[in-house]
């Protein structure tokens, strides 16, 4: 039972517990969520992760747990009753971070889906979209590219600090170049997975 997904955890605080980093973007909670079981399965629960994508885990016996991940921001009054809803469910919240909920089960082999439908999942999607990935693309156009083009016409890198903001500028762009290729793929995947036209 849950009860004792949370004895676990708590139980082998005095064994090793471990901290891995991982990288997942805005579309990838699919992944998230099967890395998370995959640590279960080797014995590793899922106790939080922190910013940027350190996964903290504590050391236990091997065993089937499920997780998921939800996006749906709630307002304060509402944030109650969500979690309530999940909880009638057989699902064990865990934690919140960046508007992202975490919820787990012991693998009962009953249903292990918090969406009952494709139209959830699009929902879910579209949520993601137009709060997390719109805003950083007005931020990669609106701010990234025309510093560069400043920095490039007008830039002045006979000293070190220009230099060091030039190459700066370079590490951002590149990594908004990839996390954004890396966003519209996964969610490319997820549309043609549940037959978005």
């Amino acid at each position: 039972e849950l009860k004792d997904y949370i004895e676990i955890v708590e139980e082998n605080n005095k064994m090793a517990d471990k901290k891995e980093f991982h990288l997942f973007v805005l579309s990838e909670y699919e992944e998230e969520e099967k890395y998370l079981c995959d640590m279960a399965k080797k014995g590793y629960l899922f106790e939080k992760v922190t910013l940027p994508g350190v996964y903290h885990f504590k050391k236990s016996e091997p065993t089937n747990m499920i997780y998921r991940i939800d996006f749906n921001p709630q307002k304060k009054e509402n944030r109650e009753s969500y979690l309530q809803m999940f909880k009638d469910y057989g699902w064990e919240y865990i934690q919140d971070l960046n508007e992202f909920s975490y919820f787990c089960k012991l693998d009962d082999g009953t249903d292990d889906d918090i969406f009952n439908d494709n139209e959830s999942r699009i929902e879910m999607l579209e949520r993601i979209n137009s709060r997390k990935a719109m805003p950083l693309l007005v931020i990669f156009l609106c701010c990234i590219i025309p510093q560069g083009m400043r920095m490039i016409i007008g830039g002045n890198f006979s000293d070190p600090v220009s230099i060091a903001f030039y190459i700066l500028w370079i590490v951002v762009m590149f990594m908004y170049i990839v996390i954004i290729t890396r966003c519209a793929a996964g969610f490319n995947r997820l549309r043609k997975k549940y037959d978005i036209k």
